[in-house]
């Protein structure tokens, strides 16, 4: 992957206090003016432009949707050429101020000038909602309602956005609910059922179980029993090395997961539309694109990135399109 050029801005206000945070802005070999430039050119009603999971990271926010140039507008955004963003879900939990970021999202939502699909951070507080159980937050108890009209995917004209996989028969199964109603969370609660698992290759990946022989490790040295596939592929007799999309570590990578397990897997047509998920913390050195697949999720919390990108019609995702802003 491409190393993007850096930008760097002053101190800026971060949450309510000012710090010493520099806030850096990112795209590969671009600056303000190709963004001004290339807009010109782009009917109004193909602009978008997608974020990654923010999970409660309002500065970063804040700091990428004003390199994007949008404009604050009372507590959310909007941008002067009426460019949209979309947000791939995972908006709470991990970060400073996650309250801040869901009334920010939802303010810009009502407003008309963002699209946004739940994510499995989302749904979980959905699910603890529905069974009267303590939220990670209290104050989330207010955001419920709104969240219970967000959908758990969305299928534009040229692109597809859902948090972790587009698994064609999970997809077509919670179509009959896209926004997901009291009777469908309640059956997503319910151990093996259709819905439930639908949701959670949707929401969280298509996954296999790792060699229970050894231990494999995630980036952050925790020991795994499953990996996340890379579930637009066709995984028939690869191994662990290059099944996988979120990296582990260990000495058993080389072994063929379970074809059980791989029978899962539906691959995604490479002539099919874009689509972008979120949720797998990638690495910096990890490829966020993959034929017509874009993943901009770069673990905000660990690496400090938040991820977005501008799409602009294109039929091929470019790296020259990917932006971050960072701490």
């Amino acid at each position: 992957m491409v190393t993007p050029n850096t930008f760097t801005t002053g101190n800026r206000k971060v949450g309510s206090k000012l710090t010493g945070k520099r806030i850096a802005y990112c795209a590969k070999k671009t600056d303000r003016s190709r963004l001004k430039d290339k807009e010109k050119s782009i009917r109004k009603e193909e602009r978008y432009d997608l974020i990654g999971d923010v999970h409660g990271h309002l500065d970063l926010l804040t700091a990428l949707c004003e390199k994007l140039g949008y404009v604050q507008k009372g507590l959310g955004f909007e941008h002067p050429k009426g460019r949209k963003l979309i947000f791939v879900g995972d908006l709470v939990n991990r970060g400073p101020d996650s309250c801040g970021v869901l009334e920010t999202v939802r303010k810009t939502w009502e407003e008309g000038n963002a699209f946004v699909t739940l994510g499995n951070h989302e749904f979980r507080i959905l699910q603890l909602a529905d069974q009267k159980k303590s939220l990670p937050d209290p104050k989330y108890e207010t955001f419920v309602p709104w969240l219970k009209r967000l959908p758990l995917f969305l299928d534009l004209e040229e692109i597809r956005v859902v948090h972790a996989a587009w698994h064609i028969s999970s997809i077509a199964l919670v179509s009959r609910s896209p926004v997901p109603d009291n009777s469908f969370i309640q059956a997503t609660s319910v151990k093996n059922s259709p819905e439930r698992q639908a949701v959670d290759r949707i929401l969280k990946g298509v996954k296999a179980n790792l060699p229970s022989g050894s231990v494999l490790r995630d980036r952050f040295g925790v020991a795994r029993a499953k990996g996340r596939l890379r579930w637009w592929e066709d995984l028939r007799g690869k191994p662990f090395s290059k099944a996988l999309f979120s990296q582990m570590y260990g000495d058993s990578l080389e072994e063929i997961p379970d074809p059980k397990d791989i029978s899962q897997v539906e691959p995604y047509p490479k002539e099919d539309k874009i689509v972008f998920i979120g949720h797998y913390c990638l690495e910096k050195h990890i490829p966020k694109i993959n034929d017509n697949v874009v993943c901009i999720d770069g673990c905000v919390t660990c690496d400090k990135q938040l991820w977005g990108y501008r799409h602009s019609s294109e039929k091929t995702p470019a790296e020259a399109n990917l932006f971050y802003a960072e701490y």
